[in-house]
């Protein structure tokens, strides 16, 4: 229902993501990997509804299955290469045993950084150019692992690069090469001690 940005007549966001999406869960699997996606196709609706998954229940899906990593796939007509945020929260030094919705993931900035760092080491080898920063994209802040958006630009000043299979599989199996790395270096943020006024009965479940 929610096309993303239209960059170009002919090109739509949500399809260039997709596409994506597809080759990174094929070099993933290929290796082993478990892959939880959002949407395998163009449909994106909530369980037993007809509405499209709202940015929250992304992040309940990412933060059930308790993953490795989560990327937030986009596309966009500016710049080119690919363009890599982390979390603008300013990282805390662990994981309390309720974190507020909306900065979740402030326990687990320092670890999406790292993941910046071996993602942008893959695409510098592959040769694709590189955008790093940080940002407050919703819903990267909700999420309770490494979390990152990777943002597909152009190869070059070429729009229709965006669609050009040989490139976005170039791009993919650096990620993929990066995320087969870090899948041993993930390391969880301590879980801080109940404070007197948030002692619960509810045991802590370490991801």
């Amino acid at each position: 229902m929610d096309s993303g940005s239209h960059i170009s007549d002919a090109i739509l966001e949500k399809d260039v993501t997709l596409t994506l999406a597809f080759k990174l869960r094929s070099l993933l699997t290929a290796r082993g990997l478990s892959v939880v996606m959002t949407r395998d196709s163009d449909a994106a609706t909530a369980p037993n509804s007809p509405n499209a998954l709202t940015l929250d229940d992304r992040a309940g899906i990412a933060n059930h299955a308790h993953p490795v990593a989560c990327l937030l796939l986009h596309a966009t007509a500016a710049g080119n290469g690919v363009h890599l945020y982390s979390s603008e929260l300013d990282p805390t030094t662990g994981e309390p045993l309720a974190n507020p919705w909306l900065t979740a993931q402030a326990p687990w900035v320092t670890q999406s950084q790292r993941l910046q760092k071996q993602l942008a080491l893959a695409l510098t080898r592959a040769n694709v150019p590189l955008v790093l920063s940080r940002a407050s994209v919703r819903p990267v802040d909700s999420l309770t692992c490494p979390a990152l958006v990777v943002e597909l630009a152009p190869e070059g000043t070429d729009l229709s690069s965006l669609t050009d299979a040989d490139y976005q599989q170039r791009v993919a199996e650096a990620i993929a090469t990066a995320l087969i790395f870090w899948k041993n270096q993930a390391q969880p943020p301590d879980r801080l001690a109940a404070t007197p006024a948030a002692t619960s009965s509810t045991p802590a479940v370490q991801p």
